[in-house]
């Protein structure tokens, strides 16, 4: 278990000046050697709306302030139990390094501690705690059986966070003296997910950490590549409406490329598109599609979309994706070798993935993009978030109310101000809502707003011998068109799982 108390040895204005003036310049313009394509035709940079080297004048952002001015906790800890999630620093850093996302999140846990006049104490448990998660259980039962009010807030892996709410353990956040869900800080999918009827949420996600933006899957591609093929610009068939999955298939055609001779694709050829399995589950959520949904009375019930036709024309036209050499389905997992090193256009992962330095030294500018829609007609775009996702909580037994809540809106609200927008300018290489990057700005808050949390995927390995994880991924990823009769077969298993799942909520309708 770490102990970290946030330090109070630089001055808020400092520290804001350091959130604003650090700068990432991790990627150039220069497409990799290797990456051109057999072409006579000159290779030039894409033309990105990266800032100009001179920055523009500060222009006046406008965030929705808090309600929390005038709250003074007296000098209290506030307690906070986390785990090692796939996100270093998601929580809290030890000193500000200068490193973007690092300084952001120092300076959030040193505004909050000076706005409450609160000293916050992260507890974190390791990652290889089983399943990530059990001592979670252990320590809220502990606490609501004891009353000692250890923690104040629990942030875990979601499926972890879950399964205490259905046992009972968790405060109803609506009774939650600070918290306001309606926010812009809290995502409204992830309060949704955390409904487990009328007027009861107990987790939720969003701008309380950077987890929820990083663990967003999307479709990451290479500038370079898109200018050697001569595509379509991405944002802009984004903006559009006309990114849908034939258009992926279609900007693929050309671009598979036996480099290493072996005469089958492999880790060493050039590709359209590549995806590892655990990746491969998000391509149903990332169409806005549920698992489970809620009736009139918000209790949670399986969707339609299992059955319907649209998720049957996914499956087909991913299917016929993933037919082509272009479309690697990468045996060895979540490696990125081969987009980082500029032999992939399209790289299906989340937006986590710009923290890594094998992406960030890359020879190549890249960008980030929403997971296709099915056809142009729909109406927007979606981003599933992966299974390492953050959910945050408070234990059903807590020392104060006043305390907890509070901590926990101020989280999310300075996260909203200080944190988002500079992952948005790691992410995008700009300045959040500036004029000259408008686009990514308006992409960048697709993604955030249309995120899909769902219970499906959350309740997966508990409920639905993971199937729900990615519906439709397992039938991709095996060329299996037998998607139909599955299911059948399923339902009647499933519709007695969430009989005993509402049953053991015991809610009077």
């Amino acid at each position: 278990m770490t102990n970290c108390s946030g330090k109070r040895t630089l001055s808020l204005l400092l520290a804001l000046l350091t959130a604003v003036s650090v700068s990432l310049t991790a990627c150039s313009d220069k497409p990799a050697e290797e990456a051109k394509p057999s072409s006579d035709a000159p290779s030039s940079p894409a033309q990105t709306d990266l800032p100009a080297e001179t920055e523009p004048e500060e222009t006046e952002t406008e965030f929705l302030p808090d309600t929390l001015d005038g709250i003074d906790l007296g000098g209290a800890t506030s307690r906070i139990f986390c785990w090692e999630s796939w996100d270093p620093g998601e929580f809290f850093v030890e000193e500000d390094t200068g490193e973007i996302v690092v300084s952001a999140v120092y300076n959030r846990n040193l505004t909050v501690e000076e706005r409450l006049n609160v000293s916050l104490e992260w507890n974190m448990h390791p990652r290889n705690d089983a399943a990530y998660g059990s001592a979670l259980k252990s320590a809220v039962q502990k606490q609501n059986t004891s009353g000692d009010g250890t923690y104040d807030i629990v942030a875990n892996y979601g499926m972890r966070v879950a399964s205490c709410a259905t046992d009972g353990l968790l405060m109803n956040l609506y009774d939650a003296e600070h918290i306001d869900l309606s926010h812009p800080w809290y995502y409204e999918s992830a309060t949704k997910a955390g409904t487990l009827h009328k007027g009861y949420v107990y987790f939720t996600a969003g701008d309380l950490s950077f987890n929820a933006l990083a663990r967003m899957s999307g479709v990451f591609f290479n500038q370079a590549l898109i200018t050697d093929y001569s595509l379509e610009d991405p944002y802009d068939l984004v903006l559009e409406g006309t990114w849908t999955v034939d258009k992926m298939h279609e900007m693929i055609m050309d671009a598979y490329t036996d480099l290493d001779g072996n005469g089958k694709p492999s880790q060493g050829d050039r590709f359209g598109v590549m995806v590892a399995n655990d990746q491969m589950q998000t391509l149903y959520y990332g169409t806005g599609s549920h698992f489970i949904e809620h009736d009139e009375n918000d209790t949670p019930v399986l969707s339609d979309d299992i059955y319907s036709e649209r998720t049957l024309t996914l499956l087909e036209k991913y299917l016929a994706v993933f037919s082509e050499e272009a479309a690697f389905k990468n045996p060895i997992g979540d490696d990125p070798t081969i987009f980082d090193e500029g032999r992939s256009i399209f790289y299906i992962y989340p937006l986590g993935h710009v923290s890594e330095a094998t992406l960030r030294d890359a020879d190549f500018t890249y960008g980030f993009i929403p997971q296709p829609k099915i056809s142009e007609g729909e109406e927007a775009y979606h981003a599933s978030v992966t299974n390492a996702v953050t959910l945050f909580a408070i234990p059903l037994v807590i020392e104060s109310d006043e305390r907890a809540s509070a901590v926990f809106e101020c989280l999310a609200s300075e996260g909203y101000r200080q944190v988002s927008p500079v992952v948005f300018e790691q992410a995008y290489k700009a300045k959040y809502n500036y004029d000259d990057s408008a686009r990514q700005t308006t992409i960048f808050d697709m993604i955030r707003q249309n995120a899909v949390f769902d219970l499906g995927k959350i309740f997966a390995s508990d409920l639905f011998s993971n199937f729900s994880n990615g519906v439709i991924g397992d039938f991709i990823w095996n060329n299996n068109t037998n998607y139909s009769s599955q299911v059948q077969k399923l339902t009647k298993t499933w519709n007695k799982k969430m009989e005993k799942l509402t049953e053991k909520l015991n809610f009077e309708g």
